[in-house]
């Protein structure tokens, strides 16, 4: 097995894909059939990073490359129809992208993709699904809404710089992310990623959210005196800024630390913009106390890769926390989540892997008491796309037939508190028990089959069996709640 680093973070850049396939091309003879026709395939995906401009990879629109710069502009198109119980419905998106690269210090990329979902199976704000949430346009039995990424960076031997409006995730966990997650829309941030030497590596970024929270000073009417004015209402601009450093002391482990902080206008404040920095400390250092203060969380994130063919992971994200009243044995100011996980590669047989994970989110997780520094963007977790007062617990079998053809089989339960006032956490004093009611419990087993047809060509199809009891019938839609069985097919060009 390939002691892989970085895992961290996701996703991957492609230079980085390149480097791996190389080392593991370099140990083609422990690869098994599957694998091997795997590294086949991925070397023609990244022929250009590799060097081999013979070999063709995926289908473009339009496809350039010299010694120096490299162009590759790609279609996106897909179609799906899926049932749930009795409510159906089916989803449509296209669009184009393109990726270029000069010399190997400069790339850009472009992904545009219109979507849309349609019928009455459609769940609008995807609250209990690891699916990426969007600002949508609603319509009858309808949404539509569009996701854009792009990115600009610069590269140097060591490290990188970007502006970039995309997904992306730290810390380990496969089927959820305490720290950073892909649940909320993408938005606009600047990254930084240093790796000086090969057991330590460094990641910040300083990123734009959406508050959707209104600023009536900086509203205003257009067009005064007219018999049509129009109110054009603003919202309060809010940031991110996070910080993380790994070490890898041996090979097979990894251990990083770091912290973020969410801070909003309206005035910008440089000192978060400093990459290597303890934004903890800074509310209290520059002066401004309880009044005009941020919301801080700190992170720790362990992988050991022992012995060979395993993982074990565990995150542990700390929101809130005072050692003054955990030692008077007082908790309702300790604010944390967990993920405790395990991989085991080439379980019993050859390509058949077996996960297992944990995660445990405390109440009041990801919130504040200011409206507008919530650990969230448009409204949606930055985090665990479960969010507060929630846990979840998974068993997943992966098994590859043959190159291409992935099958997967899991087993999870999935449960969520109540949500009750914010005054609750910060004045009331009220040490509310994990899990308190209104309770949502969710059981589903589930298998799902994928076969890339050619590069980027994918079918995918799925079953879910899931019971759905909720307490709270007004936050899971009526369709979803039960003994329910659902299907899904799919036929997509472009990841």
């Amino acid at each position: 097995m390939l002691q892989c680093t970085n895992l961290e973070t996701k996703p991957f850049a492609r230079d980085y894909i390149a480097e791996l396939l190389s080392e593991i091309s370099n140990q083609k003879e422990k690869l098994n059939k599957v694998e091997a026709e795997e590294l086949t395939w991925f070397e023609q995906e990244f022929s250009y990073e590799l060097g081999n401009r013979n070999e063709q990879g995926r289908w473009h629109i339009f496809s350039y490359e010299d010694s120096l710069f490299n162009f590759k502009a790609f279609p996106i198109a897909g179609y799906g129809i899926s049932s749930t119980g009795s409510a159906s419905g089916h989803e449509r998106w296209w669009g184009a992208g393109f990726y270029a690269t000069y010399s190997d210090w400069f790339g850009g990329s472009l992904d545009l993709r219109d979507k849309g979902e349609f019928g009455d199976n459609i769940d609008k704000e995807k609250d209990f699904s690891p699916i990426a949430a969007a600002w949508y346009k609603g319509a009858p039995n309808a949404i539509e809404y569009s996701d854009v990424k792009g990115s600009v960076s610069f590269d140097w031997h060591w490290g990188s710089l970007s502006l970039i409006k995309d997904y992306f995730q730290w810390g380990h966990g496969q089927y959820g992310n305490l720290i950073l997650s892909s649940k909320a829309p993408s938005y606009p941030h600047l990254r930084l990623q240093l790796k000086p030497v090969d057991w330590l590596r460094f990641y910040y970024v300083h990123g734009w959210l959406n508050s959707q929270v209104i600023d009536s000073a900086s509203s205003y009417y257009t067009n005064p005196g007219s018999q049509l004015p129009e109110l054009r209402e603003r919202y309060i601009d809010k940031y991110i800024a996070a910080n993380m450093v790994t070490v890898s002391p041996w090979q097979w482990l990894d251990v990083s630390l770091g912290n973020a902080v969410i801070y909003s206008g309206p005035n910008f404040r440089p000192e978060f913009l400093i990459p290597f920095m303890f934004y903890k400390f800074l509310d209290h250092n520059t002066g401004r106390g309880n009044t005009d203060d941020t919301n801080g969380a700190m992170y720790f994130d362990v992988a050991v890769k022992y012995p060979q063919n395993f993982l074990f992971y565990t995150t542990l994200f700390i929101d809130v926390t005072e050692i003054r009243n955990i030692l008077k044995n007082e908790f309702y100011n300790t604010w944390f989540g967990v993920t405790l996980g395990a991989k085991h590669i080439n379980f019993l047989a050859d390509n058949l892997d077996i996960s297992f994970e944990y995660t445990r989110i405390s109440p009041w997780v990801y919130e504040h008491k200011d409206q507008t520094t919530t650990y969230k963007h448009i409204d949606h977790t930055l985090g665990h796309w479960l969010g507060q007062n929630a846990d979840q617990l998974r068993l997943q079998f992966n098994y590859q037939f043959m190159r291409g053809l992935k099958f997967n089989i899991h087993l999870e339960q999935l449960r969520k508190g109540g949500l009750e006032d914010i005054y609750f956490a910060y004045r009331g004093k009220a040490n509310m028990p994990f899990l308190y009611s209104p309770l949502r419990k969710e059981i589903n087993f589930g298998l799902s089959v994928s076969y890339e047809y050619m590069h980027d060509l994918f079918v995918r199809a799925g079953y879910k069996y899931s019971h759905i009891k909720d307490e709270d019938i007004s936050r899971t839609p009526e369709y979803l709640r039960g003994h329910k069985n659902s299907l899904y097919l799919t036929l997509h060009y472009g990841l």
